[in-house]
């Protein structure tokens, strides 16, 4: 899966669906160009996040980029997204604070200047009896699209919006909102937040709302959709560098250039006239229509894709980097039965693994230990995706600084079986284990991508092998990464409503150490947070809180080792490999900068231009 704007909303991880949704990699500039290799991690810390060398070229004014995605971006309120595609759209309309850049770096985007310790915005202890003080100054003269200004009370009311009790769904939950106890605008282009405690991420907290366009829209009626609906979005004002023009389901997004908006490195404002997102519903049908000139830009595609493009002669069009991005499967911990009220937790509903009895096999520990011995995971690398990848240790991807290799559960069938016994699943006739009259009998979720229905077919019979029946069940990627106020408890495959046993999808992550605690932390299920997989673990959550709450380098580093050490001794997920963006790029795209977070390759979509 795979994300975000979430980078800059909140700091969580973004669902890739792109399949087969958390350093520097080398921007590929102007020119597509393939990259295979491993990136080495950085030995400590950057001391500095905001010393970006990103440095576009000027580029040429007018014309259209067409850009091809199999799959379709439905929501477009920033914080209820969740998938890459989605992510992809916002980065190009809704602006922030500070931008996550190509070289692992930010840029102050609507901030005048980061703020930081040194230069007396970030104060710890705060004022007046905070624990943290932070101040950031507007550029002068921000405007909306719609030609309002776009001012501090913004920044007030998306905090008050994201503590709304009424507000449910939001992707990140009110992680970093709900550490603010109030913000202060003296004047329109500066904003003052009060901070109760120490909250690491403070910076990545700035993507605004305007206040003048969703205010009058009750939040009862803003959770279900209205004042997004496709035939509003010509309406909603945006931020960034383009605007909505128009939203066909089905079949295309069309944005066009909001003159507002100055580039944060340019301070001119966007290039092109329009860009244009085509959804094919289908990689290869993308990757075709990429050759045939249909689009100009061709995303979410993968590693497991590169040798097929080759083949194809798409060589020289192919841009493939390292990214904070892992393939993964991801066990439901969730013992059920579910809250009836809020439809999540609990797991697997589909009708083919009812007979199994009552229970969910993945929320016993010795199941999730055993399944990661049970996976071959060079096979996977090997057969499906040419030997390309990297196999992956833990869920932080090794161009990340705060990355901390681990030793992990190795192919070994042999100690899955001792597991099972050793934890009383035993047997039957048939092969299939059973424990208190539950069968060891599971739900394997993915998308429709066919490398990845290809490694669930390989998943299912290394299962069989250690005694543990598998349904597979590729799914929509509408269905699976569903947003919570869109689905149901029935919806198939649902993550957001705890549908699933074990599912394989993606995630990527924010440049920030923090992008994790919303997604694992053991309170912040649906619908006040991403951990979807109900994750429980007192240890695991001290570390998320010990990085949550330190401005403090070193001490991030040391708790996020922590952290990734009882991922894997705890087994929290199965990580398979590390993922790079792949992408392809027509030759007259001007300042492609592959991006290796949540922000995806419109990070910079203000400085695209039609090369001549």
């Amino acid at each position: 899966m795979q994300k975000p704007l979430k980078a800059l909303v909140a700091t969580a991880a973004i669902v890739v669906a792109a399949c087969s949704s958390p350093a520097t990699t080398t921007p590929s500039g102007n020119t597509a160009s393939q990259s295979t290799e491993t990136v080495a991690p950085p030995t400590t810390a950057p001391e500095n996040i905001f010393d970006s060398a990103y440095a576009p070229a000027a580029g040429t004014k007018g014309g259209q980029i067409l850009i091809g995605d199999w799959q379709e971006a439905n929501q477009f309120n920033p914080f209820y997204s969740g998938q890459v595609t989605e992510a992809n759209v916002n980065s190009a309309v809704w602006a922030s604070l500070v931008v996550p850049t190509s070289d692992y770096k930010y840029l102050p985007d609507l901030a005048a200047e980061p703020a930081t310790t040194a230069n007396g915005d970030v104060k710890v202890p705060g004022d007046n009896g905070d624990a943290m003080t932070v101040t950031w100054k507007l550029k002068a003269d921000l405007k909306w699209s719609d030609g309002q200004a776009l001012t501090c009370d913004d920044f007030k009311y998306t905090w008050s919006w994201n503590m709304d009790p009424a507000n449910t769904g939001l992707f990140g939950g009110t992680v970093g909102y709900d550490s603010i106890t109030g913000v202060d605008c003296p004047d329109p282009t500066t904003i003052v937040y009060h901070y109760k405690e120490i909250y690491e991420a403070y910076y990545v907290l700035g993507t605004p709302l305007p206040k003048h366009y969703f205010e009058p829209i009750p939040m009862a009626d803003q959770v279900k959709g209205k004042g997004m609906q496709p035939a509003d979005m010509p309406k909603v004002p945006t931020s960034g560098a383009f605007k909505f023009q128009s939203v066909t389901s089905g079949q295309e997004l069309r944005l066009v250039r909001n003159d507002q908006y100055k580039g944060f490195k340019s301070n001119q404002p966007a290039n092109l006239d329009t860009l244009i997102w085509h959804w094919y519903g289908d990689a290869d049908a993308m990757i075709a229509g990429f050759a045939a000139g249909e689009v100009d830009f061709a995303t979410d595609l993968q590693d497991s894709d590169i040798p097929k493009l080759e083949q194809q002669g798409l060589k020289d069009n192919i841009a493939a980097a390292p990214a904070l991005l892992y393939e993964f499967l991801r066990p439901n911990w969730a013992a059920g039965p579910g809250d009836a009220a809020s439809n999540v937790g609990g797991c697997s509903r589909n009708p083919a693994v009812s007979d199994r009895g009552t229970g969910c096999p993945m929320s016993d520990p010795a199941m999730r230990q055993a399944v990661s011995y049970a996976i071959d995971k060079n096979e996977i690398n090997t057969k499906l995706l040419g030997g390309t990848a990297q196999v992956a240790n833990t869920n932080i991807a090794p161009q990340a600084w705060y990355f901390s290799d681990q030793t992990p559960a190795t192919f070994d069938p042999a100690k899955a079986n001792q597991i099972l016994d050793a934890a009383g699943w035993v047997k039957g006739s048939d092969g299939i284990r059973s424990k208190n009259g539950l069968r060891a009998k599971i739900e394997l979720c993915t998308t429709t991508r066919q490398v990845r229905l290809d490694t669930e077919a390989l998943v299912s019979s290394w299962l069989k092998d250690v005694g543990i029946e598998s349904v597979v069940n590729g799914v929509s990627p509408s269905d699976i990464f569903v947003e919570y106020n869109d689905g149901t408890k029935d919806t198939p495959c649902a993550l957001s409503h705890s549908n699933f046993d074990l599912a394989e999808h993606a995630f990527s992550s924010s440049l920030d150490p923090n992008s994790s605690y919303s997604t694992y932390y053991s309170t912040l299920t649906e619908p006040k947070g991403g951990n979807d997989a109900s994750v429980n673990d007192p240890d695991l959550d001290k570390a998320l809180d010990t990085v949550k709450g330190s401005v403090d380098f070193s001490v991030i580093k040391d708790a996020m080792a922590t952290f990734q050490k009882i991922y894997v001794d705890k087994t929290v997920e199965i990580p398979l490999y590390y993922r790079k963006n792949v992408d392809l790029v027509s030759s007259k795209l001007g300042n492609y900068f592959q991006n290796p977070t949540s922000a995806g390759p419109t990070w910079n979509a203000v400085d695209w231009y039609v090369k001549g």
